[in-house]
């Protein structure tokens, strides 16, 4: 707990220091547009998820061409005021935005028409029409996707493959990313449970909208009370509240989408999805006007967009030699990790893993 605790301060310090109350203390005072825009939703920015590795990106790719940058976050979660978000950023200047998760999907839908001359950057999702469903990226829009299954699959083998045999999968919201983490979680559990002829259970939740950060530490206490030994948290809403149980019960955790091993000796490993980098190249391309409009750039484990965190892990029996291995074959094509396009769990064939949803 003790360790949760500073990691929290030290966050809480950043704030503090950057003026994160108000974002455009980060800019000269007599500075008046803002050509990069990161746009966010109504969370915390500095929480180790990929926002914060996002407007790190942004903030140093700015910094280093000079370019002016800023960030917006949404007053609450409602789609008005995420479009009221944009209009800002639009309003201040901004050229390009980058829409900050699957929060915005509907909302750049409509925006990349209403400001044409405006690049948009949508990270993990694609515009999406909320009424109609229907998908389109306009040419002054691109999309980045990463394999949230490619990703999921390698946490739920790296932990089967360590020995673990009781885990947890909790999302923070039952959303198409959210769920292909959680089915690849299941079938890298079943491929490792396969390989060493073992039987794993595995509950199952994901979280909604009543359920609050107490109610996800009391979950997680429970499972673990229960046997569960280890929890892939998925969802900035989960990672903490479940560190914090689990650290009250010396069990364990497994994270995603960046490296979260700093947040708690409890963190065995996370599935990380290389933001930065990605980020890094689409802002290069603007800056040299050759931004890839309407296209969508997908990164995984062949490209070297997702990966599993070795080198801060805090594995027992799971090796290099091992993540190579299975890496090696997702990268060859020669694993498919089913999505939520498969359908529901029963889909995913699992035999020797046991998924109990609650």
């Amino acid at each position: 707990m003790r360790k949760l605790i500073v990691w929290l301060a030290s966050v809480s310090l950043v704030f503090a220091l950057a003026g994160c109350s108000a974002p455009e203390e980060e800019q000269p005072e007599d500075q008046v547009e803002y050509k990069i825009a990161m746009v966010t939703d109504s969370g915390l920015i500095l929480d180790g998820g990929y926002s914060q590795v996002a407007w790190t990106a942004i903030s140093d790719f700015g910094a280093g061409k000079g370019i002016s940058h800023k960030y917006y976050k949404a007053a609450e979660a409602t789609e008005e005021s995420y479009q009221a978000t944009i209009d800002n950023a639009v309003a201040k200047g901004a050229e390009v935005i980058v829409a900050d998760g699957c929060s915005f999907e509907d909302v750049v839908y409509n925006a990349q028409k209403q400001y044409s001359d405006v690049k948009f950057v949508l990270i993990d999702a694609e515009p999406v029409d909320a009424e109609s469903g229907e998908t389109k990226i306009a040419d002054n829009t691109m999309a980045i996707l990463f394999s949230s299954e490619q990703a999921g699959y390698l946490a739920g083998y790296a932990a089967v493959k360590d020995g673990y045999r009781e885990l947890g999968f909790m999302g923070s919201e039952e959303i198409p990313m959210i769920v292909d983490y959680g089915y690849g979680f299941l079938q890298g559990a079943e491929a490792a449970a396969d390989e060493m002829k073992a039987e794993v259970d595995i509950k199952y939740h994901y979280c909604v909208e009543d359920e609050d950060r107490n109610a996800v530490t009391s979950r997680a206490s429970r499972w673990y009370e229960e046997g569960t030994e280890a929890i892939f948290a998925c969802g900035s809403q989960v990672d903490m509240p479940v560190i914090e149980a689990a650290e009250l019960l010396d069990k364990k955790v497994i994270c995603c989408e960046t490296d979260k091993s700093q947040m708690s000796d409890t963190v065995v490993t996370s599935a990380v999805k290389d933001i930065g980098a990605a980020l890094e190249r689409v802002l290069s391309q603007y800056d040299g006007d050759a931004f890839p409009g309407g296209e969508i750039v997908s990164y995984d484990v062949e490209n070297e967009g997702i990966r599993l965190e070795l080198e801060n892990g805090r594995f027992t029996n799971f090796t290099e030699d091992d993540y190579s291995a299975v890496r090696e074959e997702l990268a060859a094509g020669n694993i498919q990790v089913k999505t939520l396009a498969a359908g529901g769990i029963g889909a995913l064939g699992l035999a020797r893993v046991h998924a109990a949803e609650e």
